[in-house]
C-alpha cells in the first residue's frame, strides 16, 4: 500500500481515473464522468492510498478565502473523502486524513473547514475539528447558494491563527458563506 499525494509532478500514472473509479464506490449517482478535480479553481491537492493499482482511500484538499463579520479568512478544507468498502474499519481515512491535516497546517491558513453528516461528528473530532454549534457553511454562487442546513450536514472547524481563534464565538449560529463554485460544498 502506497499513500500518494496527487498531482505529482510526474506522470501521474492514471490516478486521477482511479479516484473517479474509488469515487463512484460511494456516490454512483455524483460521482464525475471522467472529470476530476470537479471544482479546479478551489482544489489544491489530495492524498491517496493506492493498492494493486487501485485507489483505495482519498482525502481531497480545497482552499478560499472568505470574507466573514468583517474579516477576511483563508480556509482549507477537506473534500471527497473516501474509503472503498471492502477496505473500511481498517484506520486508512484516520491514516490518510492525518496526512491532509498535516499539508493543512503546513499552508498556515486561519481556519480548516468543512461539512459532514452527523454519524460522521465523532471521527472527524478524533481528528482535530469541532463541530460548531448553530454553524451553516454555504457553497456554490452569491446566484445559487449551496446551504449545508438544507442538506442536515454538520460545520467541522479547526480554528487555527490567532485570528480566528480570537473570533471563534462569530462562527457560532451563523452562516459561513464561501463561494465554491455552483453545487460546490465542502
Amino acid at each position: 500500500m502506497e499513500l500518494i499525494q496527487y498531482p505529482q509532478k510526474n506522470d501521474d500514472g492514471g490516478i486521477a481515473d482511479k479516484i473517479i473509479a474509488l469515487e463512484k464506490t460511494a456516490w454512483p449517482e455524483n460521482a464525475p464522468d471522467g472529470v476530476f478535480p470537479s471544482a479546479p479553481n478551489t482544489y489544491v491537492t489530495s492524498f491517496v492510498l493506492i493498492e494493486k493499482d487501485q485507489a483505495i482511500c482519498h482525502v481531497g484538499v480545497r482552499k478560499c478565502a472568505f470574507c466573514h463579520k468583517a474579516d477576511v479568512y483563508l480556509a482549507y478544507g477537506l473534500s471527497e473523502v473516501v474509503t472503498h468498502p471492502r477496505y473500511q474499519k481498517r484506520g486508512l481515512a484516520t491514516q490518510t486524513i492525518q496526512k491532509a491535516k498535516e499539508f493543512i497546517l503546513s499552508q498556515q491558513p486561519d481556519v480548516s473547514i468543512f461539512t459532514c453528516g452527523k454519524e460522521r461528528v465523532p471521527f472527524y473530532a478524533r481528528c482535530g475539528w469541532e463541530a460548531v454549534p448553530g454553524a451553516c457553511l454555504v457553497g456554490g454562487t452569491k446566484e445559487k447558494p449551496f446551504r449545508s442546513d438544507d442538506l442536515n450536514l454538520i460545520t467541522m472547524i479547526m480554528f487555527l491563527s490567532s485570528k480566528s481563534k480570537q473570533h471563534k464565538k462569530d462562527f457560532e449560529n451563523t452562516d459561513i458563506l464561501l463561494e465554491l463554485g455552483e453545487n460546490q460544498l465542502w
